[in-house]
């Protein structure tokens, strides 16, 4: 038997986490903070806080997803006083640059309270597949259980396709399922959470 557990207070929503009210300069903007340092990974959102229409831009942010592997991602820039969000999910953040000068208009970067876990691979080989799975939570969290069913060596496993469990979506209470056919891996996504929640997740799998 093989068993893995993961324990995580969720980072609750901070808009200006990464950078409180930042300038244009040197080609982007400069950050007060690289992680929401939960170990998971969240949506980053970008503020504009001017009613000047920056939608023409494109703001690159770069860091790493919640395996530890680099990526990028470019989005469109608020038009006026909005936000716009990465659909990648972000671990850490060690930039945010733009395609054009924004002058002195001035943004805040931070981060949702929607966010992932690592990648838990699994022995799809396993003759007899067996995965027991277990979610364990206090305060108010709303998860969903996710698997990969593509190779997860072949590529980083952020960038596969994953499908939501088909009985663990969406739960808000203390909630166990199972896997009887063969995935390639797991994950958590969390959907949203307060302030101080915790989440633990227990994965069994038999041998």
């Amino acid at each position: 038997m093989r068993s893995i557990y993961y324990s995580y207070t969720p980072a609750d929503d901070d808009p200006n986490g990464f950078a409180d009210d930042v300038q244009y300069a040197g080609g982007g903007y400069a950050l007060t903070a690289t992680t929401p340092n939960d170990d998971l990974a969240h949506i980053v959102t970008i503020l504009g806080n001017a009613a000047t229409n920056h939608s023409g831009k494109t703001f690159t942010v770069t860091g790493t997803d919640a395996d530890g592997f680099s990526q990028s991602e470019g989005i469109a820039g608020p038009n006026g006083i909005a936000t716009v969000s990465t659909t990648k999910y972000f671990k850490t953040v060690t930039s945010v640059t733009v395609s054009a000068t924004t002058g002195g208009d001035s943004f805040d970067i931070g981060w949702s309270d929607v966010c992932v876990g690592p990648t838990v691979p699994l022995n799809r080989l396993e003759v007899d597949f067996q995965i027991s799975l277990g979610v364990d939570i206090s305060g108010t969290i709303n998860y969903t259980v996710q698997h990969c069913l593509r190779d997860i060596r072949a590529a980083n496993p952020s960038t596969l396709t994953w499908w939501p469990h088909s009985s663990l979506v969406s739960k808000t209470v203390d909630t166990d399922g199972n896997y009887a056919s063969p995935v390639s891996a797991t994950r958590l996504l969390i959907n949203s959470s307060t302030s101080g929640a915790t989440i633990n997740f227990q994965i069994l799998q038999g041998s």
